[in-house]
């Protein structure tokens, strides 16, 4: 007999932090996953990585045990590509790993002498050596519509400085001001800088706000639900989804309680004590996700 005391019909499912640490999963993950598919409880994992394209991730999930196809996953990544395509920016300067900017297939990123610096938005992701102080300088020259090649320095219409008349747009998947990290040669495991302060110098600088599209954001839980509902072709209430992470703010956050979505915290990945001092509680709170899923089968 089922327990499912939270009545949920759907879950949305956080990676980093909740199945997985690293390239290690958490406690009982993977067998916790595969004892959804067979009690029927449809998902959609749900990750804000921005180091790896869509294939990648999946590929890392196969490796550590994790069944997962591309109808199964969405990213912040993805939700940046799609506004990408919504509103018909041509030519993103992509802050990322190599990995990650083939998840932009169709944008000429890559400069050549012509074009060089006609950039009409700048996209952030996480990765380390990409957030030079030249990189973001960049971005910045791009928001400002200031020159960023020698052959935009010597125009004197603004406009063409950047190569178009409409002004470059800030796009960040989200604004996480940390992350768990594995250990490296240098530190041990621990918290480390997120994408977010990143997000936050280049507003600070610009005065111009950045767009979210990845978790939290309302935008990002309604296109997952939306995948749910087409995948297996049913209604779902925003009341009987769940989400499950270990981050309260960007997990569970916003978006989330706008939608009603029922929010599960879990104590693995980032979660601090102190995650749960917080003026949105979420609705439960587990050791780990294998111990969520025991509780809900």
């Amino acid at each position: 007999m089922s327990k499912n005391h939270l009545k949920l019909k759907a879950l949305l499912i956080d990676l980093n932090g909740t199945l997985h640490l690293g390239s290690e999963p958490t406690k009982g993950a993977v067998q916790a996953i595969e004892k959804l598919r067979k009690a029927r409880i449809p998902f959609i994992f749900c990750s804000n990585s921005t180091k790896e394209s869509s294939s990648q991730l999946l590929s890392k999930l196969g490796e550590m045990g994790f069944r997962a196809s591309q109808e199964e996953l969405m990213t912040s990544l993805s939700a940046c590509r799609q506004l990408v395509e919504e509103k018909g920016f041509r030519r993103p300067y992509l802050i990322m790993s190599e990995s990650a900017k083939s998840e932009f297939p169709s944008s000429s990123s890559s400069s050549s002498s012509k074009d060089q610096g006609m950039y009409d938005s700048v996209i952030l992701g996480l990765d380390p050596p990409s957030l030079s102080y030249d990189n973001l300088n960049k971005a910045f020259r791009i928001l400002k519509s200031e020159p960023v090649s020698q052959s935009q320095s010597s125009s004197s219409d603004k406009n063409e400085k950047n190569g178009d008349d409409r002004k470059a747009v800030l796009i960040a998947p989200h604004k996480a001001s940390f992350q768990q990290s594995p250990s490296t040669s240098s530190l041990p495991a621990g918290l480390s800088l997120g994408i977010g302060p990143f997000v936050h110098l280049l507003e600070h600088a610009t005065g111009e706000r950045a767009l979210i599209v990845g978790k939290p954001t309302k935008s990002f839980f309604e296109l997952a639900i939306q995948r749910l509902q087409h995948n297996h072709g049913i209604k779902i209430g925003e009341g009987e989804i769940g989400v499950i992470g270990d981050d309260i703010q960007n997990d569970l956050g916003e978006g989330a309680r706008e939608l009603g979505l029922k929010r599960i915290l879990v104590r693995t990945g980032k979660y601090r004590p102190e995650s749960e001092q917080t003026d949105h509680r979420p609705d439960k709170v587990y050791e780990d996700f294998a111990e969520f899923v025991d509780d809900l089968i």
